[in-house]
């Protein structure tokens, strides 16, 4: 299991205020992270957008990735593709902690 990506996970449960054990499955499969966290953001696109915008705020995920991915990606995709921007953002926090916590 990745160190990196049990701490991605983490903080993805943390920001989209999901229970513990919803990603627990997925410390040990990037892709698997990918495919479960598309099918989050999917609901919450359909069915609470705000609860969507408050995590992608915590996450720091940039606005303008965000609009080009809702204006120009194909519909169906969309999902996965902000899960993709939200578990690369993450991960980059996780690797700027490791590198500053083993300075």
């Amino acid at each position: 299991m990745s160190v990196s990506l049990s701490s991605c996970t983490s903080l993805i449960v943390k920001h989209f205020q999901l229970p513990q054990e919803e990603l627990d499955h997925c410390k040990s499969s990037e892709s698997e992270l990918e495919q479960t966290l598309a099918s989050i953001i999917n609901n919450l696109l359909n069915q609470d957008i705000t609860r969507l915008m408050n995590a992608f705020y915590k996450i720091d995920l940039d606005e303008t990735i965000f609009m080009r991915i809702i204006t120009s990606v194909d519909p169906d995709k969309i999902g996965l593709t902000l899960a993709r921007e939200v578990i690369k953002r993450e991960m980059q926090k996780v690797k700027t902690r490791e590198k500053y916590r083993n300075s």
